[in-house]
């Protein structure tokens, strides 16, 4: 059962590994009624195989608009935050841990390891909003920690709004892109990425070879 899910995971990924956000587009448009439910679906499974979540929230953002496309978006992204923090944490542990160590200076890792309580939530909330912290290995990697489910989900779903509102806007803007919304639009992720990688080097300072802070 483990391995089916697993091996599931990555056949899709692999099939869609090469598609860009107009394809995936076309692919939902020719689902008909069915396209939200296909586009959260989408959004639920790829990203466990590392599916870059970017690509979605722009197709999103062009099928179905900025309200829905951020609805869609928002749950799709909440069931894949919860399916990845059970796969790390009660199917395929050993190998998050791998990826974990191998992704990851020891400065995260330890600062993971701690991840309890309040101080635990609220990292969580900020690394959601950087859109440079990896989405995926965040889903994985706190699935190894202490925190519970619950705590896990809210702050996900407080860090993942902003980042889910830009790039859904950017690609309802897309199909203009002269316009001055557009843009506006892409200020705006300008001023999260410059906002939020202030927040980073906050959140983890400068490291020495050992990987120790400074």
């Amino acid at each position: 059962m483990k391995k089916c899910a697993l091996i599931l995971l990555a056949l899709s990924a692999l099939a869609l590994s090469h598609v860009s956000a107009g394809a995936l587009q076309e692919l939902l448009a020719g689902l008909g009624p069915w396209a939200p439910a296909g586009y959260v679906l989408l959004f639920t499974l790829l990203p466990a195989a590392f599916f870059p979540v970017a690509v979605l929230a722009l197709a999103g953002g062009v099928l179905f608009g900025l309200m829905w496309g951020s609805v869609y978006t928002f749950l799709g992204a909440m069931l894949n935050c919860t399916l990845m923090f059970l796969l790390s944490r009660r199917l395929g542990r050993e190998r998050a841990e791998r990826y974990i160590r191998q992704k990851l200076p020891p400065v995260w890792q330890t600062r993971l390891r701690r991840a309890n309580g309040r101080q635990g939530f609220w990292l969580l909330v900020v690394l959601r909003l950087i859109p440079a912290v990896p989405y995926n290995l965040i889903n994985y990697a706190f699935g190894l920690t202490g925190m519970g489910l619950l705590p896990y989900l809210l702050a996900s779903a407080i860090g993942i709004i902003p980042g889910t509102l830009v790039f859904i806007n950017i690609g309802d803007k897309a199909l203009d892109l002269t316009a001055p919304g557009f843009w506006i639009a892409v200020g705006l992720l300008a001023a999260l990425l410059a906002v939020t990688a202030l927040l980073g080097r906050r959140l983890f300072p400068d490291t020495t070879e050992n990987g120790e802070e400074t």
